[in-house]
């Protein structure tokens, strides 16, 4: 869904691990499993991430910020595809409108700012706006009730998303490290199990030895 498959097998793990890094990470970071993190984007997120020419530690980022708003799995997935689609969409149907609020989410060579960028465009514009005011601005600008809803529950997190996307973008070897912990773990509890199973065989045979001996000595007197 994010256009990373290869036909390179070196180039494919590549990607898959960068991939499964960038949602380790994330899971580490913010209130969202791993599972939660992968439905997102299965759930039309990707999809629109790649025809944006969002890099999936951008995108993961934004979600990472939804998650921590409680938004999660395959809504958080719909409200990031629905984000990227109506802003823009809007954005080019309402050019006057956006440059009136003087809010701009596509660079000079008209590819979109980055996506702490383009909230931080809103944060600015909205901010200082009542309630009253920020939905009749919305409309203006031509959003849905469905984006405008998501830019509200969006708005101040650009700080956020944008820790967020550093932060995986240098989640390489995140899976590695958790596995290897996992693994450490399931090692100490193995080593654990070990030990409770030989105090339990040691409290057995304590007790099952004292009344085997009596038979052990007949049966040598009497072969």
């Amino acid at each position: 869904a994010l256009g990373l498959g290869s036909e390179d097998a070196e180039q494919n793990l590549i990607n898959l691990t960068r991939v499964s890094d960038v949602l380790t990470e994330a899971n580490n970071r913010a209130t969202g499993s791993v599972q939660e993190f992968a439905e997102a984007l299965t759930n039309k997120a990707a999809t629109a991430m790649e025809e944006m020419n969002v890099e999936v530690e951008e995108g993961v980022a934004v979600l990472a910020a939804l998650a921590q708003r409680g938004k999660k799995g395959q809504v958080a997935g719909e409200m990031l595809a629905i984000f990227l689609r109506d802003t823009t969409r809007a954005a080019v149907r309402n050019k006057e409108e956006f440059a009136k609020f003087n809010i701009e989410i596509f660079d000079q060579a008209g590819q979109l700012k980055n996506l702490a960028d383009v909230v931080a465009e809103f944060e600015t514009a909205l901010g200082p706006m009542s309630d009253a005011e920020k939905a009749a601005a919305l409309e203006s600008l031509g959003m849905t009730r469905a984006v405008g809803d998501i830019i509200r529950v969006l708005t101040g997190s650009s700080g956020e998303i944008r820790n967020y996307e550093t932060a995986l973008r240098n989640a390489g070897g995140a899976t590695k490290e958790v596995a290897d912990k996992q693994l450490e773990s399931f090692n100490a509890q193995m080593k654990l199990l070990k030990n409770q199973l030989m105090d339990i065989a040691i409290e057995i045979g304590s007790k099952l030895v004292p009344k085997l001996l009596p038979l052990i000595t007949w049966i040598r007197e009497h072969l």
